[in-house]
């Protein structure tokens, strides 16, 4: 079989389809920022640089699924949420709730607050655009969000709103259904638009649903939030495109996630290792109805271990899961900041060994 582009191999891994080899997706907008050649101040405001790193990120460390990356705050500073930008890092400082006194009016008088009207998110509307046009024909790019539900709590803070909803769920799940839908099915579907003609998948977070998060009575509520915001979007795009789960928590509920969501997903997508459901077990459940992506441990193989380290940790994987279903290499988040290259680099090299279908 002929080579095949990384956008080539992500479509035929997403449908199913024979492919010459297993592709793998990673993303990191820190050590994009250093591929840019300047500060994260200069990288978060400027959308020329903000694009550069991101593509030399791709060619460099040639993924066959990436994005573009930078941080998860700029699209919450219409609603006063500040960060500290150093020469590093993005750190947020302030969000809306407050540590100490639980109060149901800030989920009362939420408002509606345009996702795209802060100037970080200008600029990176602009460099998803250049990405799209510039490797858009050679990756498969992912965009995205959290459901409307996560979303709410990086606004007022996730510890917060873990409180509030056991205190006042109500409340929260009424700003829920009133303020986050609309605003979630805006971002998402402005984020798809910006990297036409190229986007080609949508990645939602679905950390809400890990089992050590939101107590499990919220799970049906949550799902139908979910559900409801699903719809919305693909009204509004008009079009249908895959939706991956995001999930980077450690105790991920498949079964509950496949069970009541699984008529809108198109590819299973969890943290392994690191979390605790193994992929072996992910792919005799579901193998059969996902293409399934996981493998890469981006806490500590890929952070802390050797080349040969990162070799043993896909061999693994491939091995579980290789000619058993339609399955791709991938973390449970971004890539941080850190990170050996020769690791990052060692992925390829082990997916080439281990990862290529016979003709």
């Amino acid at each position: 079989m002929a080579e095949m582009t990384g956008l080539e191999r992500a479509l035929c891994y997403l449908r199913g389809e024979k492919l010459d080899k297993i592709p793998i997706w990673h993303q990191s907008g820190t050590i994009a920022r250093t591929l840019s050649g300047v500060s994260m101040r200069q990288f978060a405001f400027d959308a020329e640089k903000l694009a550069l790193g991101n593509i030399r990120y791709i060619e460099k460390y040639k993924p066959d699924i990436s994005g573009v990356s930078t941080d998860m705050w700029w699209a919450f500073e219409p609603y006063g949420v500040e960060v500290e930008i150093t020469e590093r890092a993005i750190i947020p400082r302030k969000t809306l709730a407050d540590r100490r006194r639980p109060d149901p009016r800030i989920y009362e008088e939420l408002e509606y607050r345009d996702p795209f009207a802060g100037e970080r998110a200008q600029v990176n509307l602009k460099a998803c655009h250049i990405v799209s046009q510039e490797v858009g024909n050679k990756v498969f790019l992912r965009s995205g969000w959290y459901g409307p539900v996560a979303n709410l709590a990086l606004i007022v803070g996730v510890k917060e709103l873990l409180r509030d909803v056991v205190f006042f769920p109500e409340a929260v799940f009424k700003a829920v259904e009133r303020v986050m839908i609309d605003w979630t099915v805006d971002f998402i579907v402005g984020c798809c638009e910006a990297m036409k003609p190229n986007l080609t998948n949508i990645c939602w977070a679905m950390t809400t649903f890990d089992r050590e998060l939101l107590p499990r009575e919220f799970n049906e509520e949550v799902a139908q939030l979910e559900l409801e915001a699903f719809k919305r979007i693909r009204e509004k795009l008009g079009r249908h495109l895959p939706v991956t789960t995001h999930i980077c928590g450690p105790r991920p509920d498949l079964d509950f996630i496949t069970g009541k969501l699984g008529e809108h997903i198109g590819e299973l997508q969890f943290w392994w290792p690191g979390s605790d459901y193994p992929l072996e077990e992910a792919v005799s459940k579901f193998g059969d109805r996902f293409p399934i992506m996981a493998g890469i441990d981006q806490t500590q193989t890929i952070l802390m271990g050797t080349p040969d380290e990162v070799e043993a940790m896909v061999k693994t994987s491939v091995e579980i899961a290789k000619d058993r279903c339609s399955f791709a290499l991938g973390p449970g988040c971004d890539l941080g900041l850190g990170i050996p290259e020769e690791n990052i680099l060692a992925l390829v090299e082990a997916r080439d060994k281990y990862g290529v279908y016979k003709s």
